[in-house]
């Protein structure tokens, strides 16, 4: 039943690799990317390779080795026999582990005990007339984090490494694989930590076998097989070799299976090869519309820089900067340049500029523009995550800690909420290791959270607001007036980026590129402009809160907005909070008292820093 030959060209390198070291291996530990397809060779060369889940690809080279049978054991289903199509093999490797195991307690087919399983995991190793193996299975589920494995457990952990050392080779029959090779025990876990570190390593005759997400020649190789089974694939070579490229692009990170399955979302959804970029984004996410291609959000950001500019007063640098980023967003521009599909955000921002300005005011008016709710952006306020552990709230603690498996505050609102703004304010005030966190959203477009589960950034517009350099581009405009404040700023940041003693993030900057947006100071007009649409704001609210009509007389009402505009040192948030305090205060005091259901405001002044109004009824 077994064949001398070696595995074929094209075989899975962590098979080539298991299959080379099986002379002096008793015991691997494989760990990784467990329950992916793989794809295996054809008998026929001139044949497409053909998928196989990890079990039955193991199975299929240990084959080739002149193993008679494999037993695999989980805790759900027990102990079974890996199954084969070849009706001869399945016969063969039955009457195989039958024998082996005559006479012991475990049965092939239903639950075993850990403590029966050490007698199985015996009668495996010590047989010198079956070649054969064992997979152990979901290790990992069987403990509690943070905790030891059961005893009986541990006792069979034990004696599989005790075989490791003591358990006599067997020799291959002639006409099979020559020398002398060991019954193997395959122990298959989510992560080499799940075991104690004497299971992994540190003895002869144990080797671990990472099985890492597919790499780009995998994916390639898996798109030419698949691209095939989506709906109205092309027929002429060249553009289906063009859509194997981006299928294989567009999928960075997913498994073999998740591409398989994204084959089968597109047939199902009648989605057509050409647009397998939605189709893969349906699968990542779990929506099949692509709210970027909407017709009514495309007219909204044709019109952003009208639109923007209405609300943000005083930025038409940062307002048009801005909307052209929205304008390539929306057009799935973003990284256009690097000739193939963008792995990260749909779009980047870096706000830069001083306290008030309208960073975080722009930010609201784009996510309103998008998704028609100026409130619908997920914000962070940076300095509150300024700690090391604080990274176990954006993302969920790890095993072990408190709270594991509820998710963090981040992955949790971007898995509900795949298309969104996503704001960090402050970003200078993040723990290094949170910025780390920040590289892999924007490089990759996804996040693992404590969990292990894939969070994906793909749909998302991520905003940074930041405060760098502020006070070095001051002193640069002081000595230098007629510099371009822009400028100025663009080369503070970067240089707050890269030099050593300072923010010191290169590799950051890196992924924000060029799309570093500059806020200019609060100017006087448009101080005036806030103060002025503040007033109206409160107007608005005294009539919708106390079914008040107010008015303020002309000459009022320019004292009032010149007197809350005169300082712009923190900018419009200072603008408001003087119109608070000089007006909204004294006016409250005169409201209380309502003697009818109209006023006006007929004086305002300030008296020793205090404003002071009067208001006639009628």
């Amino acid at each position: 039943m077994t064949s001398t030959a070696r595995l074929p060209d094209g075989s899975p390198h962590w098979l080539v690799d298991m299959d080379a070291t099986l002379p002096v291996t008793g015991q691997y530990v494989v760990h990784g990317n467990l329950r992916d397809q793989h794809l295996i060779p054809a008998v026929d060369p001139t044949s497409p390779p053909h998928f196989m889940e990890t079990l039955a690809a193991l199975w299929w080279s240990l084959r080739r080795s002149g193993y008679s049978y494999l037993l695999r054991h989980d805790p759900v289903a027990g102990l079974q026999l890996v199954a084969d199509s070849d009706p001869v093999v399945v016969e063969t490797s039955r009457r195989a582990a039958l024998e082996v195991l005559s006479g012991a307690t475990a049965r092939i087919g239903g639950p075993v005990s850990a403590d029966a399983l050490v007698e199985v995991v015996q009668r495996v190793a010590r047989n010198a007339q079956w070649r054969g193996g064992i997979v152990l299975d979901y290790l990992s589920q069987l403990r509690v984090d943070g905790e030891p494995y059961p005893d009986d457990v541990q006792r069979l952990m034990v004696a599989s490494l005790a075989e490791v050392h003591a358990a006599p080779a067997f020799r291959q029959p002639e006409g099979a694989r020559q020398g002398l090779l060991p019954n193997a025990r395959f122990w298959l876990v989510d992560r080499p930590a799940d075991l104690p570190a004497w299971m992994v390593g540190g003895s002869e005759g144990i080797r671990q076998v990472p099985l890492s997400t597919p790499d780009l020649t995998t994916r390639e190789a898996a798109a030419r097989v698949l691209v095939r089974h989506l709906p109205d694939p092309p027929t002429e070579q060249e553009s289906y070799d063009g859509l194997v490229m981006r299928f294989r692009d567009v999928t960075e990170g997913m498994t073999v299976r998740g591409m398989i399955q994204t084959v089968q979302l597109a047939r199902e959804s009648g989605t057509v090869a050409e647009k397998v970029e939605d189709s893969v984004r349906a699968y990542r996410v779990g929506l099949t519309e692509n709210k970027w291609e909407k017709t009514s959000l495309r007219q909204a950001i044709g019109r952003a820089e009208q639109a923007l500019g209405e609300r943000v007063l005083g930025q038409e640098r940062a307002v048009r900067h801005v909307s052209d980023i929205l304008v390539r967003t929306t057009l799935g521009l973003t990284s256009a340049q690097l000739g193939k599909g963008g792995g990260g955000p749909r779009g980047i921002l870096f706000f830069a500029g001083p306290t008030g300005v309208g960073k975080t005011e722009l930010a609201k008016q784009m996510t309103a523009l998008i998704f028609g709710d100026a409130d619908a952006y997920i914000r962070f306020d940076m300095s509150e995550f300024s700690a090391e552990h604080t990274e176990a709230r954006l993302i969920g603690s790890p095993p072990g800690y408190v709270g594991h498996g509820s998710g963090g505050e981040l992955t949790n609102a971007v898995r509900q909420r795949p298309f969104s703004v996503v704001l960090f304010d402050e970003i200078e005030k993040a723990h290094p290791r949170i910025l780390d966190k920040f590289l892999q959203i924007l490089s990759d477009g996804r996040l693992t959270d404590g969990s292990g589960a894939t969070v994906h950034f793909s749909e998302t517009v991520i905003v940074f607001t930041s405060n760098l350099g502020i006070a070095e581009a001051e002193q640069i405009m002081v000595n230098d007036p007629t510099a371009d404040h822009g400028e100025v700023m663009k080369a503070v940041i970067r240089d707050q980026f890269t030099h050593p003693h300072k923010f010191n993030r290169p590799e950051l900057l890196g992924r924000i590129g060029d799309n570093i947006v500059v806020f200019d100071y609060l100017s006087e007009e448009v101080a005036g402009q806030l103060g002025a649409r503040f007033v109206s704001n409160v107007l608005e609210r005294v009539a919708s809160a106390s079914g008040i009509t107010l008015t303020v007389a002309t000459a009022a009402r320019r004292d009032l907005v010149a007197a809350c505009a005169s300082d712009r040192s923190t900018g419009g948030r200072g603008v408001g909070l003087k119109v608070e305090s000089l007006f909204v205060n004294p006016l409250a005091r005169q409201l209380i008292h309502q003697r009818g259901d109209r006023a006006r405001v007929t004086s305002f002044q300030v008296v020793d820093g205090e404003g002071h109004v009067e208001v006639e009824w009628s």
